[in-house]
């Protein structure tokens, strides 16, 4: 009668180790589609919302590794003012409106508020171009590979790859 007790205790004892751990898994996968319909959310703003996405370019300037959505939440409820950032979860201090204001006046002057892909497209060699260098190449001539290697490695300096979070 007591081993049937103890198997008993037993089953009971993981039932419930397994209906918390259940629980667990739940509540991590809720706060996990929480946090994409933020992130989804914030990037629909930023994509649509040339001062939103600013504002967030500004933030990136200030903090490069932050990511709009989780870290900060940018909103843009009244037409007639700017956006503001609604939300800071970041251990960082949040910027003030003068640091914003600052790095906007920056990244502004230095074009960084434009989209770098579409600058080095326009400049970049031609795709038959980079096809036919990749293929002599490829065959032991590396002379134009190296040519066209130079070329976009300058154009890339020129117009730096911004953070990507800010709907470029």
């Amino acid at each position: 009668m007591m081993i049937e007790d103890w198997i008993l205790a037993t089953l009971i004892v993981l039932f419930i180790l397994a209906c918390g751990w259940l629980y667990v898994i739940w509540q991590n996968t809720q706060r996990s589609e929480q946090q994409i319909r933020q992130v989804v959310s914030q990037q629909t703003l930023i994509g649509s919302d040339v001062s939103a996405r600013s504002l967030c370019h500004a933030v990136h300037y200030l903090h490069p590794s932050m990511h709009a959505g989780v870290d900060f939440v940018i909103k843009h409820d009244d037409p007639d003012k700017p956006p503001y950032i609604a939300e800071w979860n970041s251990t960082t201090s949040k910027p003030t409106d003068g640091q914003l204001r600052v790095a906007l006046a920056k990244i502004s002057n230095h074009g960084l508020l434009e989209n770098y892909a579409i600058r080095r497209q326009a400049e970049y060699p031609s795709i038959g171009d980079q096809l036919d260098a990749a293929f002599k190449a490829r065959h032991g001539d590396k002379t134009e590979q190296m040519e066209q290697d130079k070329k976009i490695q300058e154009i890339k300096d020129k117009y730096p790859k911004t953070t990507g979070e800010c709907g470029d």
